[in-house]
């Protein structure tokens, strides 16, 4: 019987799996990446966004993706222009980045609302962040202060 709930369970995810996948935090993975008002290279450009420039993905059509951002602005972009690295930006005005996941541990640097950091990883209400093209972790910041993780 076990066995029968087992494969069940790998049935069912295999079925939502795709829905799961549908929507994601990722970035950009180029620099200066066209969002467009329709899914397809005619289309308006709407804005560009810029390599790291963190995303949620809404859906997908084909080759592209309807992301949405921080700002609430929306598009499709060439789902090749989309990296899975995930990165966070910065919502408050001046956010403490940490030594370790807690408020008792030591401020390491300060950051800016907009500055863009890649995860790391995360631990409770804390997520790890550093620099993007450098792969180096700069500290911790309280997840409330983010967007994208």
């Amino acid at each position: 019987m076990r066995h029968i709930a087992y494969l069940t369970g790998v049935w069912i995810m295999m079925l939502i799996s795709p829905l799961l996948a549908s929507t994601a935090n990722q970035s950009i993975g180029k620099d200066r990446v066209n969002v467009r008002s329709k899914p397809s290279l005619t289309s308006k450009i709407l804005f560009q966004a810029y390599l790291g420039y963190p995303i949620h993905i809404e859906k997908q059509n084909n080759n592209w993706v309807y992301v949405t951002d921080w700002k609430h602005a929306a598009g499709w972009i060439y789902k090749p222009m989309v990296s899975k690295v995930q990165t966070a930006v910065i919502l408050a005005e001046h956010a403490n980045i940490r030594r370790g996941p807690g408020r008792q541990k030591p401020v390491v640097a300060r950051a800016s609302r907009g500055e863009i950091y890649k995860v790391f990883a995360k631990k409770g209400a804390w997520v790890k962040v550093g620099y993007y093209t450098e792969n180096e972790v700069v500290g911790w910041v309280r997840h409330d202060l983010v967007w994208g993780d």
